[in-house]
Formats: C-alpha cells, structure tokens, sequence
C-alpha cells in the first residue's frame, strides 16, 4: 500500500494555515496582513519538524540501513548535510504550499510583500533550527517516535518555560530567559522586522547541532573521535551562547531592518485632484528628530512626501532635522520664509506691541507717583468708605509701580528671538498686553468716576484736579487695547508658538501658512520607537491635505459641541466618554472647535464662515419628563432650527414611549420631517461558540447602501453604531439589511434577552438620514448616541511589534464628510484615507467568501494529496 506520507504532512499544514488565513485573515473588511497565519505556522512548525527528522537517521539505524549507508564512501560531513538540507527542502515545499493564501489575498487587498516574505524567511530560519535539534535526537535513538517526543518536547518545552520563568528570577537577569524565548524571535519576523540577532540566534542552533550530529555519525564510525571536532562543536556551542547573551541584546550589534511599505505608496484620489487643481507653489516642510524617531516612521514620512512632490510640479517637499547642525541653513531658510510671508502681519504687530509696552510703561511711572498722592489724600479728614477706597487704590497703585515691570519684561522675553524661540511670540505678547491695558483702562475710568462723584471738602479740589489725569491714562490704554485686539488672530503667532515644539508639519501656500503638530501627525505611541509604524503614512496624508484644502479657503467652518453635561466633553473623561478624538480631527482641518452648553451661557455668536451644531443629547434621564437641562436643550435646538442652521442631531434610545409618554426628540425631529423610533433597537444574534450566542447591541457596518455623497465616502470603511435606532424620512445615509439573527428589540436595556420571542427583520431600515429644507438649511439625524465618543471613534488594535491599526475608522470618516456636507463644503467630501490606516481586504462578497475557504481549506490540502498519490502511483507501476 502507497502511502504518501509528505504530502499528507504537507496537507495537513496548509488545511491548518487555511483555517487561520479565512477566519482572521480573509473577512471582508479585515486588515490584509499574513501575521496571523504566521503566528500560527510558527507554532505548528514546533510540531511539525520533529516528524520531518524523526526517521532521518533512526529508522535507518532500526531497519539495518544505517551500516550499508556509513560503509560508502559519503563522509560524516556530506551525510550530516545531505539529511540537513533534504529536511529543509521538505519543510520549504511544506511553506510554499501556503503560497495560494498570498494570491488569494493579493486578489482583495495590497498585500506587503516585504512583510511576507519575511514571515516565511523567520519560519524557515525557525524550521532550520528545529530540523537541526530533530537530527541531533535522531542520531541519539533507534526510535523514531522517541525522536519525535523528544525533539517536540525540547521546543515546546523552551517556549513555554521562558514565558514562565522570568516572573521568578530578579529582574536583571529576565532578559536572558527573553532572548532565548524562540517566540519573541520569530514574532518580529511575522511583522515584517528583519533583527540581525533573531538571525544568529535560530543560525547558531542550526549549525551547532549540524555539528553534534557529525560528531554522533563519527561516534558509529569509529571507536574514538577526533578531539579537534569535540572542541570545535564545543566552540561553537559557546558561540552560541555569546550569541543569546549579547548579540541579541547589544543593541549596539544589531541590525534591524524594516521589510514592509514594499507595495509602493499611493495617494488617495482626492489628494491627487487636490495636487492637480495647484497653479502657484507651494511647500510642505516635515520638522522631525531623525535621530529619535523610528527608522519605519522617517522612510513613510519620505514616500508620503515623494508622492507629494510627484504628484504637482507646484509642490516642493523637505524633511529638516531640528537637532541637527547640518539642518541650520534649511531651518533659517524656512523662518525666512515664514517671515517675508507674514511680513505685514508681522510689522503691524511689532509696532502695536511697542506701543502698547510704551503705554504700560508710562502707566508704572503715573502709578508710582499716583500713589503718593492718594496716600497724602488719606491723611485729610475723609469718610469711612473714602478712607477704605483711597487706602485700596494706594495698594494697586503701589503694586503695580513696584511689579508691573514684570509684565513688560514678559513681553519682552515673548519677542525675543533664540535658539529655543525662533520667532517672536507676538500672539502671546499681544495676549498679555490686552489682558493689563484693558484692565487698568477699565479701573482707572472708575476711579475718575469716583473722584468726580461728590467727594468730601477736604479732598474734593485735589479729586478733581487728578480727574483728568486718571480719564487721560485710562483713555491712551483703552485706545491700545483697541489697536492691539483689532490685530485679530496673528497667523504668524501661532506658528511661533508651535515651533517651540520643535517637531510638526509646517504647509506654506503662495499666501498663507500652517503647522500641524508632532502630536497630531506622529502619534507618541509611535515617535520613540523601533516598532512598525503602519498607520503614519496614510494618516499624515489625511492630515496634509485636509490643512492644504483649509489655506485654500478664505472661511472655515466652526463646529460647536452642544450639550447639558455637567463637565467638558472637549478635554478627558472617564472611560473616553468625550469627543477628543474628532476635536482632533477637526482641528487637524483648521476648523474651529466650540462647545456651548444652553445651560450655562445664551447661544454664541461667531464671526464669517459657516457654522456646525453638534447636538448630543443627555445619556440618562431621570423620570418621564424632560430635566430642566434637557428641555433647554431642547429649546436651543428648536431655536437653531428656525434660524436655519446646519445640524447633527445625535439620538439616543428611550424608555418614554414604552411607558406612553412621547419622546422630545422624536418630536422634534419630526419637525424637519423625520421619524424616530426611539422605543426599540437594532440587535444582532452571533455565534461565539458551540451552543453559545450572543446579542449585540450594535452593529459593525462596512457596507452603506446608499448613494448619498457622505455614505459613498463612508462605504468600505469599517463603522461602529452602538445602540442604533430606526429612522424614517430624508435622504438615507447608512441603511441595514433584513436578516433573521436582526430584530428590533423593545428591551433592549435587559442583559439577557428572550430571542426566540423575537421577529426578525424582514425590511431594510435606516440608522443615518440627511435632510435639505427648501431653504437650502441642512440637517442630518444619526441613531445612536455614542457613535462620535473616543471610546468608539478612537479605538485601536495592536498588531504585534508595536503595529497599530484603527479599529473603526468609518466613524472619523462619516463625522467629518457630515460636517463638511453640513457646512455647504460638499466638494471636499471623497473617500478619504483615513480608512486605509491598514490595507483591508475589499470587495469580497460573502459568496466569494465561502467560495475560497472551501478551495483553501478543503481544496489546496486534497489536491496535495492526490497529485502525489497520482505521481507515486505512476512511478510505482514502471
């Protein structure tokens, strides 16, 4: 009987690896990287070596072999070798097998060569050692099963220990047990990290145990073995060690070298029409310190630029080292830029500043001699309450004549140019400046108020006398605070401030200019380490182009979170219940970023350019009327529907009508023509296990099916709704498909629901509507809550090795393209890079999906077989 025992070895690995590659890998929507499946080979290959090795040379010593084979002429070297690479060819044959995986997701996605191709060098670097160890315990026993435990037990055994015995020896010693940890060493190769150390490691264990087998063959041969082959496989054995203990952790001897970003890069269509529609030059100049950041994060931020520079004649793209001496000349050449830009901007200020610190000085003389005289006032016979406000202006006066020189030494430091200031702060000048003229202009037209008022006999000639002095100062401070604030917002003061920072993208158009800072483009969980940034390249692209669309505009929007939270949904919260993340976002796009909450203060009022009302409803209501809090709310949007304005009314579920009171919002919102069904919400039935389901209370959406301008941006980017309601009426933007496991659900707040009671949902509903008025007023209504929080609209994943990649990137998507839609800017709105962080697999349709993980789970593995079989029986017949 022909049993083709490696094609079946063969098999059963790729029918592993496909199970991996169509449950983690190939899912619409999943991000396009092989890592899974090599994690996965790595520990298969644990187990799957040592049964390549365990009959190499056992069961030839079992079945009488072994003798006939060292009687011929082959040396000790060239067996040992011959058994070595036949097993290598093997387990190569056995990886290639797996290679319909990388076509199969070439097809959906683009894949990263670089990266794979370094995943499967680290596998076989990892097999080689393996195959080495296997040989050695082969060479050992006439048992091939001994062989294969042995071998097998040695490596899991390895593995396992060195994840546990760190915890129990003193910390300085747990990073050996690390570096022998043969997971940590292939786990960088699976992310596309080529570590020279990892290199020496698995090639050191390969080659010396070659060498202990050469030994053992010699030992069969001969009675005695020649010495210098005993000490040269101890040497290397030692080398070995040398190896583990300090090439692998001498940073100073290694090698890193980053395999992925080998699919070249490419802008988004956006960005490249952007580039097209340049008619004068323009200049993107990336500050960042090359000798901190990870080498992954200059070479991405060098394509995204080269891709720039390509992309329009127009452009001029440079990356400048702050800390470097060599960057000196390129740096001053940009601050002389800047400033023959902003030179108006900058003479104007420059002289108002002066004036103004002229002014503030002469205020310090008039209050040091001013104070003299009130005191003397005191002296004369005054009332009580004149005696009290005297005895307070002598205070003030006196301060500021002994400490108001400090705010002009302030000014002064804020215009001083340095190495750690390369511009004059004039935003922060002008700042403090207005914040003291425009107090003391407001005190002292009270005092002449004061000294003209009836003052008693004794003083009333002096307070008269002084009036005018007092109305004079007051007036020359009033007039440069007027000056000074009229100056508006100074471009160039704020592009002074962030230089300070040192790192950023700074984007010079032929009349205007912006910075984008380090924190925005680089995030910190990146800029400091050697890990594989993969999201920087496309995020600074997203960034850029937004901040090169807002120099184009003349007015930019303002957006204005409303709501009635007791604390700021701008900054920090518990459990990122805020909106930081999309704050960021817009003000990546220079739009301005406001918050009112009705409550606290009346309706704001804004300069030109179009204005975003954010309404976020509360998330718990106590009772079944509206709060106070909550009906203000309510008025305030009301109000701001009548005066025609652009908003994004966020709804949350209700418990109102299942109780027979009619939800506020839904009736506001059926105002504007749109219906609510804030009562019952959208859940989902999954399987998470065998006879183990569970509901969700949200639902992932990939797909938008909707032609409307925002839901085209959004579609394909993964989007996150927890809590969604059904709506009715407008434009649909997001809409979800009729499926028996979706229902909506009256008890949606039960932990535990009663699913067989449950109808499914047998029509299409939408979750996301527009609505355009004939007034040209826009409105869009979203059903769910929470959708724009940090917690949802900021969350990521961990890929290994430092990788990050955006879990929901739809929502950043679909808050931004509605915000541009709202405020009239609809040919900004296109499918942005934001959701490309990572390459995901696309258009894969759920039949296509079943298709291919039938063909490579089930039909790879069986053609295997059957090919060899076939072979095999052809060759047997001759």
């Amino acid at each position: 009987m022909i049993i083709p025992t490696g094609a079946i070895v063969a098999a059963l690995f790729t029918f592993s690896c496909g199970i991996v590659f169509v449950s983690k890998v190939l899912p619409p929507n999943s991000i396009a990287s092989m890592q899974p499946v090599f994690e996965f080979a790595a520990w298969l290959l644990l187990l799957l070596c040592p049964a390549i090795t365990m009959r190499l040379i056992a069961e030839e010593r079992r079945v009488g072999t072994w003798e006939l084979l060292l009687s011929s002429p082959v040396t000790s070297f060239e067996l040992a070798k011959g058994k070595f690479l036949s097993a290598l060819l093997f387990l190569l044959v056995v990886l290639l097998s797996t290679i319909p995986l990388v076509v199969v997701l070439e097809l959906y996605a683009s894949v990263d060569y670089g990266a794979v191709a370094s995943g499967y060098f680290g596998l076989l670097l990892l097999g080689s050692a393996v195959i080495g160890t296997g040989l050695v315990i082969s060479a050992l026993t006439t048992s091939q099963t001994v062989a294969y435990l042995v071998t097998a037990f040695i490596w899991l055994t390895l593995s396992l220990s060195m994840k546990v015995l760190p915890v129990y020896v003193p910390t300085r010693f747990a990073d050996i047990f690390f570096a022998i940890d043969p997971d940590l060493r292939i786990a960088s190769f699976s992310i596309g990290l080529i570590d020279t150390a990892n290199i020496v490691y698995f090639l050191t264990i390969a080659i010396a145990s070659g060498w202990i087998v050469i030994v053992g063959i010699e030992r069969t041969r001969q009675a005695t073995t020649s010495v210098w082959k005993v000490v040269l496989c101890g040497v290397l054995l030692v080398i070995s060690i040398i190896a583990l203990n300090n090439l692998s952790l001498n940073n100073h001897l290694r090698l890193r070298i980053d395999a992925t970003g080998t699919r070249s890069y490419t802008l988004s269509d956006q960005t490249s029409r952007l580039l097209q529609e340049l008619q004068a030059p323009w200049k993107i100049v990336v500050l960042i310190d090359a000798y901190q950041a990870s080498k992954p994060v200059l070479r991405q931020v060098d394509e995204v630029l080269r891709r720039y520079e390509k992309g329009s004649p127009f452009i001029n793209v440079q990356r400048i080292n702050p800390s470097d001496p060599d960057s000196i000349e390129a740096y001053d050449a940009l601050l002389r830029d800047l400033v023959e830009l902003y030179g108006d901007e900058l003479k104007t200020a420059e002289f108002a500043i002066k004036e103004g610190v002229y002014q503030f000085s002469m205020l310090i003389t008039f209050a040091s001699s001013t104070s003299a005289w009130a005191e003397s006032l005191m002296e004369l016979q005054v009332t009580s309450e004149e005696q009290d406000t005297l005895r307070a202006l002598v205070a003030a006066l006196s301060l500021l004549g002994s400490e108001g020189h400090l705010i002009v030494d302030e000014v002064d430091k804020a215009m001083r140019v340095n190495e750690g200031q390369p511009l004059p702060q004039i935003s922060f000048a002008r700042d403090i400046l207005v914040a003291a003229s425009g107090q003391w202009a407001q005190e002292l037209a009270e005092v002449a108020l004061w000294l003209s008022q009836g003052r008693s006999e004794s003083i009333a000639a002096f307070c008269s006398k002084e009036t005018i002095q007092f109305e004079l100062m007051a007036a020359k401070l009033a007039e440069v605070d007027e000056r000074l604030r009229r100056l508006g917002a100074l471009e160039l003061g704020q592009l002074a401030s962030q230089l300070t920072l040192g790192e950023g993208a700074i984007i010079l158009s032929p009349h205007r200019a912006t910075m984008i800072p380090s924190s925005v483009l680089f995030p910190k969980n990146f800029s400091r380490t050697n890990s594989i940034a993969i999201d920087q390249r496309f995020r600074g692209e997203q960034i850029i182009s937004s901040a090169m669309r807002s120099l184009q505009s003349d007015v930019l929007p303002t957006v204005v979170f409303v709501h009635t939270e007791a604390t700021s949904l701008l900054g920090q919260r518990p459990n990122n219940i805020d909106v930081r993340a999309v704050k960021g976002l817009l003000e990546s796009s220079r739009f301005g970023v406001e918050e009112w909450i009705p409550t606290e203060t009346p309706r704001p009022k804004f300069g030109d350019g179009p204005v975003v009302w954010i309404i976020i409803p509360p998330t718990n209501r106590a009772g079944l009327e509206p709060s106070p809090r909550e009906q203000t709310l309510l008025d305030a949007v009301y109000n701001l529907l009548a005066d025609n304005q652009p908003i994004m009314l966020n709804i949350q579920p209700s418990l109102l009508p299942r109780y027979g009171h009619k939800d506020p919002w839904n009736t506001l919102a059926s105002s504007f023509g749109v219906s609510i069904d804030s009562e019952h919400v959208l859940v989902e039935r999954v399987a998470v296990g065998q006879n183990a389901l569970e509901i969700q209370r949200g639902q992932m959406i990939t797909n938008t099916n909707s032609e409307h301008i925002i839901s085209r941006a959004v579609n394909g980017r993964q989007l996150y709704l927890p809590l969604p309601i059904a709506l009715e009426g407008g434009e649909s933007i997001i809409t979800i498909q009729p499926s028996e496991d979706r229902w909506l659900d009256q008890q949606w707040e039960r932990e535990i629901a009663d699913i067989e009671s449950k109808e499914p949902l047998e029509t299409e509903i939408s979750i996301a509507t527009a609505v355009e008025n004939s007034n040209g007023g826009r409105t869009i209504v979203i059903g769910s809550g929470g959708w724009l929080l940090s917690w949802v609209a900021d969350r990521a994943i961990s890929l290994g090795g430092g990788q990050i990649a955006m879990v929901n990137p739809g929502n950043s998507e679909l808050f931004l393209a509605s915000v541009e839609w709202l405020a009239g800017l609809d040919g900004w709105i296109a499918a942005g890079p934001i959701g490309q962080q990572t390459t995901r697999v696309e258009g894969l349709s759920e039949s296509m999906y079943l298709t291919w993980a039938v063909i490579l789970v089930l039909g790879i593995p069986a053609s295997l077989i059957g090919t060899v079989t076939i072979v095999t029986i052809r060759r047997h017949r001759r």
